[in-house]
């Protein structure tokens, strides 16, 4: 299975992509640990793309034995992990990712490039 939504590059596109999220994980009937796990990631991804990338972008969701999000816009730099003092306001967002997603990556692609995660599906098959 999977979706996907084309989303502006404005604050509010990271509350749409929540939202697509929370009602495709409804729909397959994941369970509420699972999508609040993922809700949270989905935040960073799309917060990252309306900061950094500032094109549009799309968000895809799908499920099969794993639950796999992407976030594809058309910056082709591809994200770094950094450290960041505890005291910084911002850039914990992919530390955050590869510490709660199972997976987690980004790769080039034709216009620009894709950052997923993935995390364990444990709703119904």
């Amino acid at each position: 299975m999977l979706d996907r939504i084309r989303l502006d590059a404005d604050a509010r596109s990271v509350g749409r992509a929540r939202r697509f999220c929370a009602s495709m994980l409804g729909d397959w009937g994941a369970p509420p640990d699972l999508v609040d796990t993922c809700l949270l990631l989905v935040s960073e991804l799309a917060t990252n793309a309306v900061l950094h990338a500032r094109t549009p972008f799309t968000v895809s969701i799908s499920r099969n034995r794993d639950l796999r999000v992407e976030v594809v816009d058309a910056d082709p730099t591809l994200p770094q992990v950094r450290d960041y003092s505890v005291d910084a306001a911002s850039g914990r967002g992919l530390h955050l990712i590869s510490s709660m997603a199972a997976d987690f990556g980004a790769r080039a692609v034709e216009g620009g490039k894709a950052v997923w995660f993935v995390l364990p599906w444990r709703g119904p098959s």
